[in-house]
């Protein structure tokens, strides 16, 4: 199968280095790489020249969707022609052998594949914290649902969803959009990438509204949103929802 990697950049100069790095040392054949530079101002092209000359390149000017995240990864998906579609964030570090382990789960009904990412806890004592906090997946009995910091998705599937939509969480309303066609998404928890990003709080907790006012939105029950911010330590998700807002 011929795969297609898809990286959204937003001014990502101080994590691309490490990220791109890691894709020259997969063990596995990428057939193209896709860049889609969203309104950068930095040295994100220059980084991404020198270490993938032969990267294709898209420059979004504008933001056209309320989440720009999802526009981005929307444009790479048309503008590629893998009959595997990867999405990887910029501020990922990623081991030789993810493509050699995430591939194989592609089979069956399951038609997109979600690696573990683990918060690098040396970048500061923020991602410290952030790291332990990561632990309450393995109490939660609600389960750990697939992300797209390194994610695989067969093309197909994605035609007939009609690829990523303007949703607030990107992710949650492509799993339902597959679900909804009788597919299966599956979380990969054997293999791990490196999130590498400096951790913010004020980032963090704008990500946990955006999560309740989704869940409000697709009218996830109030029992769940509140054992979910319980027991997970995230307050805001339950403020979110509640407000049915981000402010």
């Amino acid at each position: 199968m011929k795969i297609s990697a898809i990286m959204p950049v937003h001014n990502e100069e101080e994590y691309l280095p490490r990220s791109l790095s890691s894709l020259r040392n997969l063990n596995t054949k990428v057939d193209e790489f896709i860049f889609i530079l969203d309104r950068c101002t930095d040295r994100s092209e220059e980084i991404i020249r020198e270490i993938f000359p032969e990267g294709k390149i898209i420059h979004k000017h504008e933001a056209k969707w309320r989440n720009s995240l999802a526009e981005n990864v929307q444009m790479g998906y048309k503008a590629s022609s893998g009959d595997v579609i990867w999405i990887v964030e910029a501020d990922i570090v990623v081991p030789p052998n993810i493509l050699e382990v995430l591939l194989p789960e592609l089979k069956g009904n399951i038609v997109s594949v979600s690696a573990k990412v683990i918060t690098d806890k040396s970048v500061s004592f923020m991602n410290l914290l952030y790291h332990y906090w990561e632990k309450t997946y393995n109490f939660s009995p609600l389960g750990r649902e697939p992300r797209g910091a390194c994610r695989l998705i067969l093309r197909r599937a994605l035609d007939e969803v009609g690829g990523y939509k303007d949703a607030l969480v990107v992710d949650s309303q492509l799993d339902r959009d597959l679900r909804s066609l009788g597919y299966e998404v599956k979380f990969v928890d054997k293999i791990s990438c490196l999130h590498i990003r400096r951790f913010s709080f004020r980032k963090a907790i704008r990500s946990q509204k955006r999560s309740g006012v989704y869940r409000r939105q697709v009218n996830m029950p109030f029992w769940r949103v509140l054992g979910h911010s319980i027991i997970r330590l995230r307050p805001f998700v339950l403020y979110g929802y509640l407000k049915g807002s981000l402010d």
